[in-house]
C-alpha cells in the first residue's frame, strides 16, 4: 500500500472535515492534530484556508465524476439512477455528507474560486441526471411538466436537501422521497 504524502493527508482530512463540519467548522490546528504536523506545514501546501478548500473542492469533484462515468451508460435510465443513488444513500446513513452541498450552505464565506468549482460540480451532476430524464423521454415517450433541464435541476436540489435533512433527523429515510421523484421521472 503506497503511503500517503502530507499534501494526500492534509487533503484526505479536509474532505472528511467539510463534509462532517463545513468550512468554518475547522480550522488549520485541527488539521495539523489530525496529519501530525505543525500548521506551518499546512501553510507550505495550501498558503490561505481558501486554497486547502478550492482543492478539496476539486478533488471531491473528480473523484465524484469518475463514479459517475463509471456507471455503465447501456443500463437502463433506472438502473444508472438506482447505482448513482448508492452513493448518496452511504452518505445519508453517516456523519458526513455532499461535501458541495456542505459547502453550498456557506457560500457568503466562500472565495468566487471557490464558487465557480462548486456550481460546476452541481453542473455536472445535473448534466448526468438530464442526460436521463432525456433518454428516459425518448425511450419511454415520457412527457414531463418543465424542461429536461428544469426537472434535473430540481431534483438534484431535492436529493442535497435530502442528505441535509437526512443529517438533521438522522434519518436517512429522509432522502428517499428525492430518490423516489428521481426514479418516478426515469420509470416507464
Amino acid at each position: 500500500m503506497k503511503t500517503q504524502s502530507v499534501r494526500e493527508q492534509l487533503l484526505e482530512h479536509t474532505l472528511v472535515l467539510i463534509r462532517r463540519r463545513g468550512f468554518n467548522g475547522f480550522s488549520y490546528r485541527d488539521l495539523a492534530e489530525l496529519v501530525g504536523v505543525k500548521t506551518s506545514s499546512i501553510h507550505y501546501y495550501f498558503p490561505a484556508k481558501d486554497d486547502l478548500v478550492l482543492e478539496a473542492v476539486k478533488e471531491y469533484s473528480a473523484r465524484i465524476t469518475e463514479r459517475i462515468r463509471n456507471i455503465d451508460a447501456s443500463l437502463p435510465p433506472h438502473e444508472q439512477a438506482d447505482a448513482y443513488l448508492s452513493f448518496l444513500r452511504t452518505a445519508a446513513c453517516g456523519d458526513q455528507i455532499c461535501l458541495a452541498g456542505m459547502l453550498s450552505t456557506e457560500t457568503l464565506c466562500l472565495p468566487e474560486t471557490v464558487h465557480a468549482e462548486l456550481k460546476a460540480f452541481y453542473r455536472m451532476n445535473e448534466d448526468w441526471l438530464m442526460g436521463l430524464i432525456e433518454r428516459a423521454q425518448s425511450e419511454y415517450g415520457k412527457v414531463y411538466p418543465v424542461s429536461p433541464r428544469a426537472l434535473a435541476q430540481v431534483i438534484y436540489g431535492a436529493l442535497q436537501n435530502g442528505l441535509v435533512v437526512a443529517r438533521l433527523f438522522c434519518a436517512p429515510e429522509r432522502l428517499e422521497s428525492a430518490a423516489e421523484l428521481l426514479m418516478a421521472s426515469l420509470s416507464k
